[in-house]
């Protein structure tokens, strides 16, 4: 099996057919199927599949139906909600903003004292953060 190698920041995933050629996956293809299937990475999606078809060898597909697959497996992975790393993205420290995290509320466990913060942050900056972003 080949792993996905980056040459230029374009990754190259190739899958074992049935009959023992492989198949690229075209750039284009990824594009479109991030466009179709946003609540999912492609990439991981499609390193999976790539790992799935060499540890099946019966299973594998034809070099006619291998789109298909691919195709059916990324919309079963929206379906189940989405790849785990896409889901997390919006609730990730890292995808905030230092305001934001200066009006983060959501740590505060005594009522009171939240509302009080949350008061503040609302006549400072006009938005508190208490796992997203609030407006009152």
């Amino acid at each position: 099996m080949k792993n996905a190698v980056s040459l230029n920041t374009i990754w190259v995933i190739t899958m074992l057919l049935n009959n023992g050629d492989t198949y690229e996956v075209d750039q284009a293809d990824i594009i479109q199927w991030e466009k179709t299937y946003p609540a999912i990475n492609v990439y991981q999606e499609l390193n999976a599949m790539e790992s799935w078809l060499d540890a099946n060898p019966t299973r594998r597909k034809t070099p006619k139906g291998i789109k298909r697959f691919i195709n059916s497996w990324l919309a079963r992975a929206q379906d189940r909600g989405g790849s785990p790393q896409v889901k997390s993205k919006t609730h990730s420290i890292r995808n905030r903003n230092i305001e934001d995290s200066l009006a983060d509320v959501s740590w505060i466990a005594n009522v009171e004292a939240k509302n009080r913060a949350i008061n503040h942050f609302m006549g400072k900056y006009g938005f508190y953060w208490d796992g997203e972003r609030k407006h009152g």
